[in-house]
């Protein structure tokens, strides 16, 4: 369930569909680690997951497909994080019909609640697992705020595309409402949608269009994704910022821009 006892200063750490939030009930919920809730069964495990249901058919569904896909997610998030297995494992999985999205108690807590969805949990699993990466890294990346949580989202959509259309408007809404500069200011938190759509953008910029390899932004980390591009390029990061939209303002189509049904438009050719 959720990471450990938590008390009111401690807010969940979350990748939520656009619009979705999480019920008061379970922000104010002190509910011990690992303690099945009432309806929940255990569904199966694997090496380092072991996944409950909530007990409805949407919940085995949801089960049933993480348990299927989540070891090859782990290995490939282990990939992109230079080989690096993070601490207390295995990850304890509920399928929750309230987690809207998921989410989890601390960047590193892998108690996980993944909304009972058998087409998009997994997808949704595998963000909350990369920003358990994140976590034990511990170079930059916080899912707390914009980076680790464009990274998480991103990664996840690498891995399941099936969700991506589900976060394409974060990035058009980003766009159209001035594209402020969130690669250099990283005090946005996780559930900051615009902050978000521009940080998917720019992950993309970096690995799409500048051809930085995924392990390489994960390793090199920073504590803005502006800081992350000065590392890997060494060019300053408000030129990387100048750059990404100056590269996007060439598929603006009046306030719009023209993105494929991955949300990824790079490269782009300038």
């Amino acid at each position: 369930m959720l990471q450990g006892l938590f008390g009111s200063g401690t807010r969940a750490r979350v990748f939520l569909r656009p619009g979705a939030a999480l019920p008061k009930e379970i922000l104010q919920a002190h509910r011990r680690r690992h303690a099945p809730a009432a309806g929940e069964h255990k569904a199966g495990q694997t090496t380092n997951f072991i996944v409950f249901s909530d007990g409805t058919a949407n919940g085995d569904g949801a089960a049933q497909a993480m348990l299927t896909s989540a070891e090859a997610d782990f290995e490939a998030t282990q990939k992109w994080f230079g080989g690096l297995t993070p601490p207390n494992l295995p990850f304890y999985v509920y399928a929750d019909p309230n987690a809207g999205g998921a989410y989890h108690m601390t960047c590193a807590g892998t108690d996980v609640h993944v909304l009972s969805d058998p087409g998009l949990a997994p997808g949704f699993l595998t963000a909350e697992v990369v920003e358990v990466f994140e976590a034990a890294i511990n170079n930059g990346w916080d899912c707390g705020y914009t980076n680790g949580e464009s990274l998480s989202r991103v990664l996840a959509f690498d891995r399941h595309p099936e969700i991506a259309g589900e976060f394409n408007q974060t990035e058009q809404d980003w766009w159209a409402s001035g594209h402020r500069d969130r690669v250099n200011d990283n005090s946005a938190g996780d559930t900051d949608q615009l902050a978000s759509g521009c940080g998917d953008l720019f992950l993309y910029y970096l690995h799409s269009q500048l051809t930085f390899e995924w392990p390489s932004i994960c390793s090199t980390g920073g504590r803005t994704l502006g800081a992350c591009y000065q590392s890997l390029t060494g060019y300053a990061p408000q030129q990387g910022f100048r750059d990404f939209v100056a590269a996007l303002s060439t598929i603006d189509q009046g306030g719009t821009l023209a993105l494929p049904p991955s949300g990824n438009p790079f490269p782009i050719k300038t």
